[in-house]
């Protein structure tokens, strides 16, 4: 079977990322909240549309896998 996790280096990067965002949106001034909400949305978007691809990309090494075996 084809597992695959996330490595310690993405994970520390996505650590980084999630701060920075944090970050960002506590120093917003009050007029540009409404921003940063739409950015953070779009961040977390983004966010699932990577794990999403990462659990298409592993059904597909499933798939193949299974075609691949002798019988």
């Amino acid at each position: 079977m084809n597992t695959a996790s996330l490595s310690a280096g993405v994970l520390l990067l996505l650590l980084l990322a999630v701060l920075a965002v944090t970050l960002g949106f506590a120093r917003l001034p009050d007029p540009l909240i409404e921003l940063g909400v739409v950015a953070i949305g779009l961040f977390l978007a983004v966010s699932a549309r990577i794990c999403q691809a990462r659990e298409q990309h592993l059904a597909l090494c499933r798939a193949l896998d299974r075609l691949h075996r002798p019988y």
